[in-house]
């Protein structure tokens, strides 16, 4: 082997060695990041208990409103359909309900399941998480959703295999509508206020 083979051989090399250092900080950056937005408060000072699941449907014996109660959470009732000649200060009301996030297909979780998300919710296989999911698929703090203003967000943690709002992957924040459908790893959630 030539003088040039080695000095060429020994930079590729170098440059393997730097790209593989740069992957491994940015990994634990990223994993230090999503450790330190489960440790600090949610934005809004409101104090709320964790998110339990409340079955929307069939709920047993009394329906949703028993079965909510024995969870000691709120049922969610479906809204009716608002006619031409809603008053403003009804759609104000309307605009006040508490949003959540409602299964709607998953391998782990029990399809019609709701989440709660005040204060915002965490996604992830971390038990940590307001919302484990036990998927492979799914990277420990994969991600979030929380509110900014009157308006709700979604944001991807830096999971590996991403995060899909209505089919298209996310990078960074993406406002939630009624309705959007998030996909994490096998798991769809319907977003619903």
């Amino acid at each position: 082997m030539t003088e040039t083979g080695l000095i060429i051989g020994q930079a590729v090399f170098l440059l393997l060695l730097y790209l593989f250092i740069a992957f491994v900080v940015r990994a634990s950056t990223r994993a230090l990041r999503s450790s330190e937005l489960e440790m600090t408060p949610p934005r809004q000072p409101e104090q709320h208990a964790p998110a339990s699941p409340t079955e929307v449907g069939d709920a047993g014996a009394g329906g949703p409103i028993a079965a909510a109660a024995r969870w000691g959470r709120r049922a969610v009732r479906p809204e009716p359909p608002l006619s031409e000649s809603v008053r403003p200060e009804v759609v104000h009301a309307a605009a006040a309900a508490e949003p959540h996030l409602v299964v709607s297909s998953s391998n782990t979780l029990p399809v019609g399941t709701a989440y709660e998300v005040a204060g915002g919710v965490t996604i992830g296989r971390s038990r940590s998480s307001r919302i484990p999911i036990t998927d492979q698929f799914i990277s420990t703090s994969h991600a979030r959703v929380f509110r900014t203003g009157h308006f709700w967000f979604v944001e991807d943690l830096g999971s590996l295999n991403g995060t899909f709002v209505n089919g298209r992957r996310i990078s960074g924040e993406q406002q939630l509508h009624l309705r959007d459908e998030i996909r994490v790893g096998e798991t769809v959630l319907r977003w619903e206020e």
